[in-house]
């Protein structure tokens, strides 16, 4: 391979991810410290760095060269990954006109900001009209992509590559019933009132519980927003957010410990691969994944619960729990109408809510209209309760409205994978319980760089996944560590 064009290649990948940083650092601006003012500019500012970083993906020249040297990518070499991951991601950009990008970051960008009204407002009529041009939108992307069976398809790969909508029906029609029948087994008990706190409180927490597994703050930081997420603008730099408003210290703690999980990954990834696919996460499902292990594996474990224990009476005082009720409180498991809220049994019931109604919307069996009530019908079907209103139902989550459609279902890989890579960490750490007991997180932290992070995007999610068990996951795998946590040890 010829190092020249390699080298060149490499520096303008470099250029494109240094740009998509300033977008993602702008992004995380929109939804923590900008005045609701701004939120026009911001369209406009949002909708220029897309174009131009469009423009430089579709580089004739970047372009000539990656697809002269993807001929001689024929190797396992760090130079001819990045190349195939680059002629794939190419192939794809390709397809997607520069016009289209930029109306594609406006309308999402005014759609956030309608849905963040809309949901405040609990009044979906008035994100029903943005949230039909983003799915008009979704449906033309499906086309430019191009898809085979189901135009679905064409947005999972985004996401998961080599996944498919007949794989994920598969996948979801087994663990359905399940998932119903072992929520009808574990015994129903009320859940706790929250422990009453004031939201510099919950912060204190939530700080405390990120610094116990590691969390580097030199390299990152914690603000609020209105739907936690995590934003990796380098491995350097990894900013991750809690709920501004939100009731219950326990929530605000694991969604803490779920973003971190992602921050970790992000920060863990090769620094001197920067730019190329050698740095980037496998796919969404492995990054939910480490979001999925810090946050339900590790963080709601009855060996981590000392950790919340110390955490809560640090910042409230003494408090009214033993530790086993903090335990069973913090795993208690119901239907529930908020999907971050979720527990672990009925959290894929709120992720298959979602599939259904997404492939719904791209085949034209169901219009935007008509999507809150399709939501509460479902919601009753899987989970037995029906939302009062539209913001404990379908204006929950912020994805639709960034234009993020095929998402979803990578919550559910990633929870399959984290309890994989959980059993593979097993046989390397005997002791893993009483590492997490004792505070010891950087032999885990350790395993996880070795057998994921450092790997970026070398291979794919089921392949890697799949290299760490020693063969591929399935829903018994997750069906198992449900009834051995919520059956055997209760």
């Amino acid at each position: 391979m010829e190092k020249k064009i390699l080298d060149s290649v490499v520096h303008q990948a470099r250029t494109i991810k240094t740009l998509e940083s300033v977008l993602d650092l702008i992004t995380w601006d929109q939804e923590t410290l900008m005045p609701p003012a701004g939120s026009t500019h911001r369209g406009e500012q949002r909708a220029l760095l897309s174009g131009m970083i469009h423009l430089q993906r579709n580089d004739p020249t970047f372009s000539k060269n990656v697809f002269t040297l993807r001929e001689q990518a024929i190797g396992a070499d760090d130079g001819s990954i990045i190349i195939k991951r680059l002629a794939h991601d190419l192939e794809k950009a390709h397809k997607l006109p520069v016009q289209f990008v930029e109306t594609f970051s406006k309308v999402t960008s005014d759609g956030f900001c309608a849905w963040s009204k809309a949901r405040e407002a609990d009044n979906f009529a008035a994100f029903q009209p943005h949230l039909e041009r983003i799915v008009d939108l979704i449906k033309q992307k499906c086309e430019l992509l191009g898809y085979e069976a189901h135009p679905y398809n064409a947005l999972i790969d985004l996401y998961e590559p080599e996944m498919t909508v007949g794989e994920l029906d598969t996948f979801f029609s087994s663990l359905k019933p399940k998932l119903k029948s072992l929520l009808r087994a574990i015994p129903a008990s009320p859940r706790s009132t929250p422990l009453p706190s004031t939201l510099p409180q919950q912060l204190a927490v939530c700080r405390s519980l990120v610094t116990t597994i590691g969390f580097d703050w030199t390299g990152g930081r914690m603000d609020t927003s209105d739907h936690p997420f995590s934003s990796g603008i380098h491995s350097t730099d990894t900013r991750i957010t809690v709920r501004r408003h939100s009731a219950d210290i326990l929530d605000q703690a694991m969604s803490a410990l779920h973003e971190a999980g992602h921050a970790f990954y992000e920060s863990g990834l090769p620094v001197e691969q920067y730019g190329t696919p050698l740095a980037e996460a496998a796919s969404y499902a492995t990054h939910e994944s480490q979001s999925r292990f810090w946050e339900t594996v590790i963080g709601r474990s009855r060996s981590f619960t000392p950790h919340v224990m110390s955490a809560l009476t640090e910042a409230l005082g003494r408090i009214s729990r033993t530790e086993e009720e903090l335990y069973r409180e913090i795993n208690h498991v119901g239907s529930s109408f908020i999907r971050t809220e979720a527990d672990e049994v009925t959290y894929p019931l709120h992720i298959i809510l979602r599939y259904e109604i997404e492939k719904e919307l791209l085949t034209g069996s169901l219009a935007v209209k008509e999507v809150p009530e399709r939501w509460n019908s479902l919601m009753e079907d899987l989970l037995g309760i029906r939302p009062k209103t539209n913001r404990e139902g379908c204006l929950q989550d912020v994805h639709w409205a960034f234009g993020n459609i095929g998402y979803f279902p990578t919550y559910t890989l990633g929870s399959l994978y984290a309890i994989a890579y959980y059993k593979a960490m097993e046989r390397s750490i005997p002791n893993l319980d009483w590492c997490v007991r004792a505070g010891q997180f950087e032999k885990i932290r350790s395993w996880l760089k070795e057998n994921v992070w450092q790997h970026g995007r070398r291979y794919l999610g089921k392949e890697l996944v799949t290299r760490a068990l020693g063969r591929p996951p399935t829903d018994d795998d997750y069906i198992a560590y449900l009834e051995h946590k919520f059956i055997s040890e209760s």
